[in-house]
């Protein structure tokens, strides 16, 4: 077997940069076959990957697997790439992706109980011998006719908000003080985002339209935002999306919502609304942020129809 690292060395403040060399020296240590590919900027880990799978079909080598090494971001890179390789080469058999997760937020590892602690797991993609084939998320934007894809979530709204006040954080870069970029993030966010029209739409049922919407997440997995229940049932096994829409609570509902949230029981809440569909139906009326994965998407106005995709993944 032979593994080709795609290693994000900024993912979780610059935390990758330090502990590869400690995993290199693991590998080498347990002679395992490996190339490494590092990223040099925001998107290059889908290039890399396309590069990968050229490498890997070039000498018709199935037995090979693509390491994503970082965190959620680099995952969502590195299978967008994997993805588009695909869409061009659509008789090649797929290789499979499996996850080093060390970047910060690693809602994908918890979520298919990876581990966290990069020797327990390097040590269980090493072990394992078979690939498992999951569901990821497929969107196409009407309004700007671009498409993509997801392992986690969609999101519009608050956590896109947050998303994009965390990464444009003066506390982002730093060492120390990186790990509290979101959290700032997130109280500013609260303090002054405003609700907006979203309009759903699922096969076979009458539209809805949320007057003040708040948190809108169309996710593939129970977590969000470094380890936020958001969606206790969903699963990448299953071949659904679960959405979760929050209308803009008063402070009082918003503290209800924190704290139901937390105890797993939010999803009962008259102003929090729950869909599990294989086909979804988003649209906004202005300019809103979005995000994929923690990936920015930008300000503007959304058209989404959603659906999902299947992948083979490297995890036990």
């Amino acid at each position: 077997m032979e593994y080709f690292f795609i290693v994000n060395p900024q993912a979780g403040a610059h935390n990758v940069q330090k502990l590869w060399p400690d995993i290199e020296t693991e590998l080498d240590k347990q002679h395992i076959a490996y190339r490494t590919l590092i990223t040099e900027h925001d998107g290059h880990a889908v290039t890399l990957a396309r590069r990968a799978l050229n490498l890997i079909n070039a000498v018709s080598n199935p037995n090979a697997v693509i390491v994503a090494t970082g965190g959620d971001g680099t995952l969502h890179e590195t299978m967008v790439g994997c993805m588009r390789y695909y869409a061009d080469h659509p008789q090649q058999p797929k290789i499979p992706i499996a996850f080093l997760p060390v970047g910060s937020g690693n809602d994908f590892a918890r979520a298919l109980k990876i581990p966290l602690h990069w020797e327990s797991a390097l040590t269980q993609i090493l072990s394992c011998h078979s690939a498992t084939i999951i569901t990821i998320g497929r969107f196409i934007n009407h309004d700007n006719q671009t498409d993509g894809y997801f392992t986690n979530n969609f999101g519009i709204g608050l956590d896109a908000a947050v998303v994009h006040h965390a990464n444009h954080s003066l506390l982002k870069d730093s060492a120390t003080l990186g790990k509290f970029s979101y959290m700032a993030a997130v109280f500013n966010t609260l303090i002054h985002f405003k609700g907006f029209r979203l309009t759903v739409s699922v096969p076979d049922q009458q539209s809805t339209t949320y007057q003040k919407a708040y948190l809108v997440t169309t996710t593939n997995l129970p977590y969000f935002g470094g380890g936020i229940k958001i969606a206790p049932d969903a699963s990448v096994l299953d071949d659904t999306l679960d959405l979760i829409v929050v209308e803009k609570p008063n402070i009082f509902q918003l503290i209800l919502f924190i704290v139901m949230l937390f105890l797993k029981r939010h999803l009962h809440l008259r102003f929090v609304h729950h869909y599990t569909e294989k086909k979804l139906f988003l649209k906004t009326e202005d300019s809103r942020y979005g995000q994929t994965d923690g990936e920015e998407l930008g300000n503007k106005t959304f058209d989404l129809e959603f659906g999902t995709a299947k992948y083979p993944f490297w995890i036990k």
